[in-house]
């Protein structure tokens, strides 16, 4: 997690002057979103590992999404609804009596959501995302559900 922020960090410095740029965290993951123009951003999502070990076993998750993102006011007003589309991923190993499985998932969505200003740089936010669910995995072949996310946090702006 620290390196991982270290790395946001990072890329943050090396960019230009002229974007807003925001680090946030919410519920089991870190993202970096970064206007690129007035009304638009991309966001970048790493959902936090989970795992858990019990006797005989054990599993380990991890995601990662991509998101554009349309801004419907200014980020000078105290709400910023917004709406966009993903495009997420995730992996999970898993090992029990001996047996282990392995699953990789594609979760394309549409979403909604909205920043709320606490101060010029600190923004509380909220979304819920809705699509299909698609997984691939060992002894299970592919299977698809619909799905709803929702994803509650705080972001940093930089610029």
């Amino acid at each position: 997690m620290k390196k991982t922020l270290l790395s946001i960090l990072a890329l943050t410095t090396l960019s230009t002057a002229g974007a807003s740029e925001k680090i946030g965290a919410y519920l089991l993951g870190v993202q970096y979103e970064r206007d690129t123009n007035a009304t638009d951003s991309v966001r970048f999502g790493l959902g936090l590992p989970l795992a858990a070990a019990f006797d005989g076993g054990g599993f380990v998750t991890v995601s990662g999404d991509v998101s554009y993102l349309r801004h419907t006011s200014p980020d000078t007003e105290s709400v910023q609804p917004y709406y966009g589309g993903t495009l997420g991923l995730f992996g999970l190993f898993a090992t029990g009596g001996g047996n282990s499985a392995g699953a990789l998932g594609v979760f394309p969505s549409v979403l909604g959501g909205a920043n709320v200003n606490v101060t010029d740089q600190v923004s509380l936010f909220g979304e819920l995302g809705v699509g299909p669910r698609v997984v691939f995995g060992t002894g299970i072949g592919a299977d698809w559900s619909f799905g709803v996310g929702a994803r509650l946090g705080v972001n940093y702006k930089f610029r």
